[in-house]
């Protein structure tokens, strides 16, 4: 499989577990679009970062590849998803108890 596809489906996957946790949370606290719009703002954010991560680190015009797939970047990718998930899932489920 190549790089680019492997950077888009992690990036694609990690902007829409986080579209999905930020929407459920503030769902319960403000109106159905306002709650979606966060959550777009929140996932093109992790979108942009994750793809930034993902960037060859020697950019030069047509001499190296757009991305570049690294396993410290996915890392942190898994990491980043991870903590959003421990912010917006977990302690929220917890406090309810």
């Amino acid at each position: 499989m190549d790089d680019r596809a492997i950077v888009l489906v992690v990036t694609l996957l990690s902007s829409f577990f986080t579209w999905k946790m930020v929407k459920d949370f503030y769902i319960t606290k403000f109106h159905m679009l306002f709650a979606h719009i966060i959550a777009i703002m929140t996932a093109t954010f992790m979108f942009v970062s994750i793809m930034l991560l993902f960037a060859s680190k020697e950019i030069q015009t047509d001499r190296t590849k757009e991305v570049t797939f690294s396993f410290e970047a996915l890392l942190f990718a898994i990491l980043m998803t991870g903590i959003i998930y421990f912010f917006f899932k977990y302690l929220p489920s917890r406090k309810k108890k």
